[in-house]
């Protein structure tokens, strides 16, 4: 014949209930501060993010200055002695100020543009000291007349870091029809 046992578990009070909340509480508290110091001191997660995901978060704000035809900020991160290879000239652009110039231009001649990414990818190299991005591009662009242009684009971007920033020492853009 089986016998039947009964646990029984302590009912925890209301006291315990409080005194455990507040242990709990206690040992977030030194983490908290630790976060809000380190904000305040700029040091924040993208920070200690590696290569790649710095170029991606230049990329995304690059994108943005695009979008908005911010020539300024769009050539901010080219290198002094960048080389951008366009796909709509025959000819490459030689330097910060010419590439500059180039998209000044290209803005006022294209107010509206608008880009889709595809199959993004950044690799790094040399210690962390290079990346090359690669993306599919679909472009779109009205020119001042209101007439629209859509173009699949493939975008080689090279990105070296100089001393604490990100700089583009090679841009290449070109243009490629893909297969229905």
């Amino acid at each position: 014949m089986a016998t039947a046992v009964t646990i029984t578990k302590p009912r925890t009070t209301r006291e315990e209930i409080v005194k455990h909340h507040r242990s709990v509480k206690l040992s977030f508290t030194p983490a908290i501060y630790l976060v809000a110091l380190l904000s305040l001191l700029g040091v924040t997660p993208a920070a200690w993010a590696g290569a790649a995901e710095e170029v991606a978060v230049i990329g995304q704000q690059r994108a943005a200055a695009y979008e908005k035809g911010d020539a300024d900020a769009y050539a901010a991160d080219y290198a002094d002695n960048a080389i951008f290879t366009p796909s709509l000239q025959p000819f490459r652009v030689d330097g910060k100020a010419a590439i500059k110039d180039y998209f000044t231009t290209f803005f006022q001649t294209y107010p509206t543009r608008h880009t889709v990414a595809r199959q993004g990818s950044n690799r790094v190299y040399a210690n962390e000291t290079i990346v090359v991005s690669n993306a599919y591009l679909i472009l779109t662009l009205t020119d001042k007349s209101g007439n629209v242009g859509v173009h699949d684009l493939r975008v080689s971007t090279t990105w070296v870091k100089m001393g604490s920033e990100w700089k583009i020492v090679d841009q290449h853009v070109s243009q490629f029809r893909p297969t229905p």
